[in-house]
C-alpha cells in the first residue's frame, strides 16, 4: 500500500495545469486541493480561479485591486494560512511556490488561475488527526474546496464548505 500511495502521491504532485488542461473546469468559487500526507510530511497542490480569491481575474486596474493582489501574494508566503494542522503536531512550512498570470503581469484572456504548491513538515505525525482549512475565513468568494487526499491508509475525496472545513485524517 505504501508503494502505491507513494506512486499516486508523486503523480498528483507532478501534475500541472497544462497537463490537465481541458479536463478541469474554471469555476468561480471553487478550489481543488490535492493532498498527500505520508509520515510527518504534508504536500499540497491547490488550484482555483483568481476570482475566488480576489474578485477579479484581470491585471489590477486600480489601487484597491493592486493592494488585494499584494495581500494575496503576502498570504501565499505562509502556507499555514491555507492549511492548519493541530498545533500539537508541530508543523512548519518547508516549501511553497505560487504561480498565476496575474503575478507575472501577463494575464491574457478572461480567466486567470492560481496554482499553489506547498509542503509542511510535522515534528509529531501522531497528532495529525485532522486539518483545518481556514481559507474560507480569508476569501469570502470561495464556496467549495474539492479535496483529493492520499495517506498511508489509502485515498479518498472530500468536499469542504464554509461550515465544514475540516479534513479528517484518521
Amino acid at each position: 500500500m505504501c508503494i502505491m500511495a507513494s506512486a499516486l502521491a508523486i503523480s498528483l504532485l507532478l501534475a500541472t495545469s497544462t497537463a490537465r488542461g481541458g479536463d478541469r473546469a474554471h469555476v468561480h468559487g471553487l478550489a481543488e486541493m490535492e493532498m498527500v500526507v505520508t509520515g510527518g510530511t504534508i504536500r499540497v497542490l491547490l488550484r482555483t480561479p483568481m476570482d475566488s480569491l480576489l474578485g477579479f481575474e484581470h491585471l489590477p486596474k486600480n489601487a484597491a485591486q493592486r493592494a488585494a493582489l499584494a495581500t494575496l501574494r503576502a498570504d501565499l508566503a505562509d502556507p499555514l494560512r491555507f492549511l492548519r494542522p493541530p498545533p500539537e503536531a508541530g508543523c512548519r512550512a518547508r516549501h511553497h511556490e505560487a504561480s498565476s498570470s496575474l503575478f507575472s503581469g501577463k494575464a491574457s484572456g478572461e480567466h486567470s488561475d492560481l496554482e499553489y504548491r506547498f509542503s509542511l513538515e510535522c515534528r509529531d505525525p501522531s497528532q495529525l488527526l485532522s486539518l483545518d482549512v481556514p481559507m474560507f475565513d480569508h476569501f469570502r468568494r470561495l464556496r467549495e474546496i474539492r479535496v483529493q487526499l492520499v495517506t498511508d491508509q489509502g485515498q479518498r475525496a472530500a468536499v469542504l464548505v464554509r461550515k465544514n472545513r475540516q479534513i479528517r485524517l484518521r
